[in-house]
């Protein structure tokens, strides 16, 4: 559900290419930016977050007019048209409307990702309404795609030189991704287990209490006061990890960058930024399953959540440029891996083991409702952190 999103930020050497300085043949090691490259991504995560959230919320609230498998359909059909419109654009010369193209950009990624909140509302809604191993099993493939995404940017890398037929190859792999996730989710909803699991829940309601006292029941506020921690944990993970990541850590180039080599120029941010995070990212959900922190260590959790502040100070005094104020304390290309290494893997650990909790702590009927309240949660600490990364760019 966001991999749309991992196919619009993996795609920086094309954002690159597109707002380059036309007037000097094209950096490829990405050392001296020109503005439109500094904030292109601090523009996509402040432009995708807020929509977001707005949409997250509404979701929350709305959610039960509409029906799951129309929100679901009509989420993966959007994004397909969305990547089918980022696509027409790839092979345009936008060299001399810039500005309106970074403008155009912005919009187009709002609106990819209002589209893909409701897609993140409408399947953990889903996840939470089957055993808590599908909830898992959602968040590790969320991992999944990222990785994905990052893998096959550096595909097509590798295979093309020209970044506007790299990006074109990539983004018609991501239209291909999509109409098969929308065919096997057409395809899911037909399934005996699934239409079982469904009516499931709905006759534990009927057991239980009431139409009148339904209302009571389902309230927001309720369900927030039974899962707090666990969405103040995703929503301060959420926030630390939107702020550096991608606009902050997509800056930071090679120490030896002067050396002409693919591995420190070209493919540095692919390899050591994109494919580190997601793989790190990965690990560190799959390791929740083995080591697992229960809803009995929900404060752990949120100690240990708060505490990843300290990479946003740590990624800013990396060697990332523009820089005009802070000095580069970590020029060194081994501390940028050891700490996107470890930010990643908590990333990927402590935001699983608060979803875990949450599927296990409260009652089945209450599960759809606590599902939407922590995409919420998720969504809000996304817009914090975008907000906070124009600010960060500002301050390198």
């Amino acid at each position: 559900v966001i991999l749309p999103w991992n196919f619009v930020t993996n795609a920086s050497d094309f954002w690159m290419y597109k707002f380059r300085n036309i007037s000097a043949p094209y950096d490829y090691s990405f050392e001296h930016k020109t503005p439109l490259q500094a904030h292109i991504f601090g523009a996509f995560s402040v432009a995708s977050s807020f929509p977001s959230l707005v949409a997250v919320y509404l979701g929350t609230l709305f959610n039960h007019k509409i029906r799951q498998e129309t929100r679901n359909i009509l989420g993966f059909s959007l994004c397909i048209a969305f990547f089918a419109v980022l696509t027409g654009f790839v092979k345009v010369n936008t060299d001399n409307w810039q500005v309106e193209f970074f403008i155009l950009a912005v919009i187009l990624v709002a609106l990819l990702n209002v589209f893909v909140s409701w897609l993140q509302g409408g399947v953990m809604g889903l996840a939470t309404l089957l055993p808590s191993d599908y909830m898992h099993n959602l968040v590790i493939g969320m991992a999944v795609g990222g990785l994905f995404a990052s893998i096959l940017q550096i595909i097509c890398l590798m295979g093309h030189t020209d970044p506007t037929t790299a990006a074109l190859a990539y983004f018609l792999c991501a239209i291909f991704v999509f109409v098969v996730a929308l065919a096997c989710f057409v395809f899911m909803l037909s399934t005996d287990y699934f239409i079982h699991s469904m009516k499931h829940p709905e006759a534990s309601i009927q057991s239980m209490v009431t139409f009148s006292e339904l209302e009571v029941t389902v309230s927001p506020l309720l369900v927030l006061r039974k899962v707090w921690p666990q969405a103040l944990s995703a929503l301060y993970i959420m926030g630390v990890t939107q702020a550096v990541f991608p606009a902050v850590t997509v800056l930071v180039v090679s120490s030896n960058v002067g050396s002409g080599s693919l591995w420190t120029g070209r493919l540095f941010l692919p390899l050591c930024c994109y494919l580190l995070f997601n793989t790190g990212d990965l690990c560190g959900r799959i390791a929740c399953s083995y080591l697992p922190l229960n809803e009995k260590h929900e404060k752990v959790v949120l100690f240990l959540s708060l505490a990843r502040t300290v990479f946003i100070p740590l990624f800013m005094l990396c060697n990332a440029h523009p820089r005009h104020y802070l000095p580069v304390i970590f020029d060194s290309d081994v501390a940028f891996v050891l700490m996107m290494t470890v930010f990643a893997f908590t990333n990927g650990y402590l935001l699983c083991a608060s979803m875990l909790q949450v599927s296990r702590k409260v009652e089945t009927y209450l599960q759809e409702r606590a599902g939407f309240l922590m995409c919420s949660a998720i969504m809000t600490g996304l817009t914090i952190g975008g907000f906070l990364t124009v600010l960060l760019v500002k301050l390198l």
